[in-house]
């Protein structure tokens, strides 16, 4: 299920809901109100000092080590 952000336009909180599709209705979980609206999340990627782009694996799917999903760079 995702995870998605949600502004609540009555009481103004942000928060997270987890909702089974990303069509599902949330009602905010500070005041209860309907009236919240779906915000734009952003991806984040944290890698260490040591890490490098060199050695960060398949350059197609992501995958840890390249062939490991089968595609090739």
């Amino acid at each position: 299920m995702p995870i998605f952000e949600y502004l609540c336009k009555d009481c103004g909180q942000a928060f997270e809901k987890i909702v089974p599709r990303y069509d599902s209705s949330a009602d905010c979980i500070h005041c209860n109100s309907e009236n919240v609206e779906k915000q734009l999340s952003v991806f984040a990627i944290a890698a260490s000092s040591k890490d490098s782009a060199a050695d960060a694996g398949c350059s197609r799917c992501g995958a840890p080590e390249p062939g490991m999903c089968g595609m090739m760079d």
